[in-house]
């Protein structure tokens, strides 16, 4: 079995967190770590930078940080690009990927561990994203959530299971009833409340900054 590309590695370890946030990322220490020269690991951080996940510093490269105004920002542009995909897949999905979002969605509601079921709520939107059959979309809405899960580590530690669950349903209805208008206002009404979660989130931190 063939391993991912470098830069996707080292993508999945920044996003896992593997490498502290105040901790410079430099190139002698990557190649021990990775096991290649310096220059797969130089072609890796320039993908990464190029991308938006690290910058520059002065001992190497640093993990990229966002202000909640990042974090919202990014957030609208994610709801907008998704509505159109969720409208595209509601015409365009094939019966093949219906039961695959039908059977994703089976599981996550089977499944007991919290964090588990999280992430295979977010499989399900990439399979959602799939069946828009757009390859543009696609592209941009994946760079939108790379970048969501480093400015934003608070997202996996909601307690919103269940009502993404149910959000998900109203989604897969429209996606099953061929049905673009649907899925789009029940994709929507999906984000905007995780979009709010992230501002009262925010809200909190400031608070209790503020209180000490």
């Amino acid at each position: 079995m063939s391993r991912a590309p470098l830069h996707v590695q080292l993508r999945d370890d920044l996003l896992a967190g593997r490498f502290p946030w105040g901790e410079p990322l430099v190139e002698g220490r990557l190649t021990e770590l990775y096991g290649v020269s310096r220059t797969p690991i130089r072609e890796a951080l320039n993908r990464l930078e190029q991308e938006g996940l690290i910058v520059r510093s002065l001992r190497g490269y640093r993990i990229q940080s966002g202000t909640p105004e990042d974090v919202i920002d990014i957030y609208d542009v994610r709801i907008a690009l998704e509505q159109a995909a969720a409208q595209a897949a509601a015409v365009r999905r094939t019966d093949l990927q219906l039961a695959e979002l039908t059977q994703l969605q089976r599981e996550a509601r089977q499944e007991e561990d919290p964090a588990v079921a999280r992430r295979l709520h977010a499989r399900w939107h990439e399979l959602l994203w799939a069946a828009s059959e757009n390859a543009t979309l696609i592209t941009m809405l994946q760079g939108l959530i790379v970048r969501l899960r480093i400015f934003d580590q608070d997202a996996f530690h909601r307690q919103d299971v269940h009502e993404s669950m149910l959000e998900h349903d109203a989604v897969l209805e429209g996606i099953r009833n061929r049905d673009p208008v649907a899925a789009k206002e029940a994709i929507a009404a999906h984000l905007v409340r995780t979009k709010r979660e992230r501002l009262d989130t925010f809200a909190r931190r400031r608070i209790g900054t503020d209180a000490e």
